[in-house]
Order: structure tokens, then sequence, then C-alpha cells
């Protein structure tokens, strides 16, 4: 009986190490990370490994100069919260520069950015 005990309290330790590292991290972006587009994108999304808590998370875009070009607000998907999206005001050619923070439903939160080209 106490080997049945402290197997079952080793294993439920165990199950819950791993939903305490959760984090939400991008798994794809469009525009890619890295990448060079020849048509000037008219919003971005990224999709992230794990849900998302709408109202601590967002994305902005910043040109070459630091000046915003997303159009603001954000949003993550209200029938797939792994998808945050946000609009871009028209794209000059260039290189742009995302910015993310990410709140997950266990209220882990997670940073980053990358950047992509709008060739000429």
């Amino acid at each position: 009986m106490m080997k049945r005990m402290i197997m079952a309290a080793a294993a439920l330790t165990w199950m819950g190490q791993g939903a305490a590292f959760a984090h939400a991290y991008p798994q794809k972006e469009s525009p890619p990370k890295g990448a060079t587009v020849t048509t000037a994108p008219t919003g971005l999304w990224i999709e992230f490994d794990d849900e998302l808590e709408p109202h601590f998370t967002g994305v902005t875009v910043t040109n070459a100069h630091g000046a915003r070009v997303d159009e603001g607000h954000a949003k993550v998907s209200a029938t797939d919260p792994h998808h945050l999206s946000v609009g871009l005001k028209p794209l000059a050619p260039g290189t742009y520069t995302v910015h993310w923070h990410a709140t997950d439903t266990d209220t882990h939160k997670t940073h980053g950015s990358y950047s992509f080209t709008v060739a000429k």
C-alpha cells in the first residue's frame, strides 16, 4: 500500500513539473522570421505553442527608424487562442522588427523579437 502511495505521489509530482514549465513561444510567423518578401504584407500573425491570455498579449511592428507601422489593436483569435494577429500600415521596402509579448493561460510571460524585410 505504501509503495503505491509513493508511486502515485511521484507520478503527480512529475506531471505537475511539466505544467509548471509551460510557456508560450512562437511556432510559426507570417511574414516568417528572417524572410524577405516581395509583396508588402497588410497584416502579421504569430502562432504560439500555448493558449494566450488576450488581455496580456500583444505585438508591435517598427521600421528601421523605430516608428510603429502596425495598426495597433493586436488580437488573439476568439476561435484559436494560439493565434495572435495585427494589421499593418502600407509598408515601404526595408527591414521591419516585430516585438511580441505573450502571457499564456497559466500566467507565464514570454517576449521576443524578430525581423523581416520587404524587398525593393
